[in-house]
């Protein structure tokens, strides 16, 4: 690893010159006492009583999201953090270009690791760094983010109001579809599956209440400098996926609590960067094999008798459920996850005894995990504000988020809005062009309105938003629209 800095903070030198400039002055001294105390103080000063936090942007072949990154990081109205690049052997350019966009910032540090050592493994680069250099907080920081200007404040206020915590998740935002949620922490079954907590759901004040959560997501989330040091580091082994929870566990077996801290506001670029083909079927084997893997590690012999039989349950219904829909593929996938986990055993049982030899053993979190559904479906993302079209009542329909827009030609168009929750009262969307009113469907049942529209935006603002917990449905629906062009009687 090596690392770089800038140079000494340019306020220390500007105070510095201020207070010779007023001693060198013929004002009395009761005057210079007041200008004096209304001078900034030397950034020592100001920061004695203020913890200091180590932000760490996990990077590696990222250059394209630092600019944005950073950027954010630098507008923190928080004062004493240092923000590092952590960056895994990159080859883009990404420790050039934070070198020299960002080098005569002070605050701003490389740390670069020798070779890719993956997310976790990076991480623990910056993390021990922090702790030997005498970080009170660490904030691990996906580089595809931008943070909200105050979320470090938020996240250090609450913190160090409740020293009990170990662990804080911001509210994570969808980059492109702010008002969807991305994570306010995670969730943990008994067969070890995690999930993020209000994952495509729309932001609400629901979703504004500071709450325990079982775990936090590694893309952005607040840790205690303490909480490491008892608890340890990110688990190298598990490559990618549940490391976060399991380090989660163990704050929580540690003595410490976790909780949402949702006034900290943070958007992410989530995308699908293992989602297809071979990186797919990657992807399911990692987070099978993790799944194992967390359960050896962190839960107690004394639960075996619950878990035991609800894991052999799950992985029954998943092998079968693949074999049937002739997906052999995830049959080979959980064979190879059990090899993996019975070659583990050994070396779990290893940890399981350190841990208990510093009073980390106590299953703390056992309250927050959750007995059903074992697994967790994956949450349906707009696109756009829009979810794919689905068929209700022999019509093909569209739902929205609370905003969803579209390209549009010239043309006149017919735009369907049906309600489908009528006993939950009218669906009301404004359509918009270019930014300006052009017509407002309200309905308890379906409502048609012909427009004639230039080449723009075509925008539909829900007024009304009908909940998952009201309907019953994964998502939260703005409406349910369809727009198809229609001919003007000339051209039939």
């Amino acid at each position: 690893m090596t690392r770089s800095r800038g140079a000494q903070p340019c306020g220390q030198a500007l105070s510095a010159t201020r207070l010779h400039s007023l001693r060198g002055s013929s004002l009395p001294p009761p005057v210079l006492a007041i200008l004096a105390g209304m001078m900034p103080p030397h950034p020592k000063e100001a920061f004695r009583n203020t913890p200091l936090v180590h932000v760490l942007v996990i990077n590696w072949n990222g250059i394209e999201h630092l600019a944005e990154c950073f950027d954010s990081l630098l507008a923190q109205t928080y004062p004493n953090a240092r923000y590092f690049l952590v960056d895994n052997a990159s080859d883009d350019g990404s420790v050039e270009y934070v070198r020299e966009r960002y080098g005569a910032d002070p605050r701003v540090e490389v740390l670069e690791c020798p070779r890719n050592l993956g997310w976790s493994g990076g991480n623990n680069v910056g993390i021990q760094h922090a702790l030997d250099t005498g970080a009170d907080y660490v904030m691990l920081l996906n580089n595809d983010t931008a943070t909200a200007p105050d979320a470090l404040e938020k996240l250090i206020d609450l913190a160090e109001s409740r020293p009990e915590v170990g662990a804080l998740a911001p509210k994570m935002l969808l980059y492109d579809n702010p008002d969807i949620l991305n994570s306010v922490g995670l969730t943990c079954s008994l067969i070890g599956s995690s999930g993020d907590i209000g994952i495509g759901r729309l932001d609400a004040p629901r979703w504004n209440v500071q709450q325990p959560v079982v775990g936090v997501c590694g893309g952005a989330c607040l840790l205690r400098a303490e909480a490491l040091r008892k608890a340890g580091l990110l688990p190298e082994n598990f490559g990618i996926y549940l490391d976060d929870l399991d380090l989660c566990l163990r704050i929580w077996n540690a003595g410490y609590t976790i909780r949402s801290c949702p006034a900290a506001r943070v958007r992410h670029k989530f995308g699908a960067t293992m989602e297809q083909g071979r990186q797919s079927a990657l992807k399911y084997y990692l987070n099978t094999r993790n799944r194992m893997y967390l359960l050896l590690r962190n839960v107690p012999l004394s639960r075996a008798g619950i878990v035991l039989p609800a894991f052999c349950l799950g992985e029954a219904r998943a092998v079968g459920r693949a074999l049937l829909n002739g997906e052999s593929w995830r049959a080979v996938a959980h064979a190879r996850a059990w090899a993996a986990a019975l070659a583990y055993i050994p070396r779990a049982l290893r940890e399981r005894k350190a841990r208990r030899q510093t009073g980390i053993a106590r299953c703390r979190f056992w309250a927050l995990v959750r007995r059903r559904p074992l697994f967790f479906d994956g949450r349906e993302l707009p696109e756009h504000g829009w979810y794919a079209e689905r068929d209700v009542g022999g019509e093909r329909l569209r739902p929205i988020a609370r905003h969803a827009s579209l390209d549009i030609e010239a043309s006149r168009l017919s735009v369907v809005l049906v309600n489908c929750y009528p006993a939950l009262g009218a669906a009301q969307v404004e359509v918009r062009v270019n930014g300006e009113p052009l017509a407002t469907l309200d309905t308890c049942a379906r409502d048609e309105a012909i427009i004639d529209v230039p080449a723009g935006q075509l925008e539909f603002v829900a007024r009304r938003i009908f909940y998952a917990e009201d309907t019953g449905k994964p998502i939260d629906i703005g409406g349910w629209l369809r727009v198809q062009k229609v001919q003007h009687e000339h051209e039939h």
